[in-house]
């Protein structure tokens, strides 16, 4: 009887762990409805937040997949925003690591006629030869020494180039003793199973090889 209770428990705390926004407790945000003029960043300075703490927060609260979303907001719509008074970080660690960062952000381009990858990342100002491993990875079935006008290719940059508001924030996470990739995914709020080819592309090292200290690459658009 007792082993069947333990088990019972053990099964119910995992399955509380795996929760997303729902395991935020109503005290924990406040629902504010969108005026002209509202960002994400204002509304949480004015609730004594800090952005870059708090943006997958946001996202998490709110069901958002990417961080572009956060942009795009609705005059008239509710967003929910964590409050001040604490930190849900701390009383959520197994939704979203406090110490996940950002790894990169990838940009769809669409080639106009004389671009080059490098001619590309020049007019970024950033070193091409930085990114041209991720750049092969993510565009594994184009041909990279010649551009097909008009196609999209997804290029990576540690600046959010800036002329565009459509991006995918690339997160990265080191893998702990005991973790699992697909744990880490879920989250995220990723399905794992059904998108373990597209988040693979992301990534160098096979899942099935992964361990403590490896780094693992997460797109918040799945």
């Amino acid at each position: 009887m007792f082993k069947r209770t333990l088990v019972l428990l053990l099964s119910l705390v995992m399955l509380m762990l795996l929760l997303p926004a729902a395991a935020f407790a109503e005290e924990d945000y406040i629902t504010v409805t969108i005026q002209k003029g509202d960002t994400v960043r204002k509304l949480l300075k004015a609730n004594g937040r800090d952005y870059d703490a708090d943006k997958y927060i946001v996202m998490v609260l709110n069901g958002m997949d990417r961080e572009s979303q956060m942009e795009i907001l609705t005059i008239g719509e509710t967003i929910k925003i964590p409050k001040a008074e604490k930190d849900i970080v701390g009383e959520a660690p197994h939704l979203i690591s406090s110490k996940d960062k950002i790894h990169y952000y990838v940009i769809p381009y669409k080639v106009q006629k004389g671009d080059t990858l490098k001619f590309i990342y020049k007019l970024w100002g950033l070193p091409y030869d930085d990114y041209a491993e991720a750049i092969k990875a993510l565009n594994e079935d184009k041909d990279l020494n010649n551009l097909t006008i008009g196609a999209i290719y997804l290029l990576p940059t540690t600046e959010r180039n800036l002329k565009t508001k459509i991006y995918t924030t690339v997160m990265s996470h080191i893998m702990l003793e005991g973790e699992s990739v697909e744990s880490v995914f879920t989250r995220y709020g990723i399905d794992f199973a059904e998108n373990r080819e597209h988040l693979q592309t992301y990534n160098t090292l096979d899942f099935a090889l992964m361990k403590a200290g490896d780094k693992l690459l997460i797109p918040l658009n799945g």
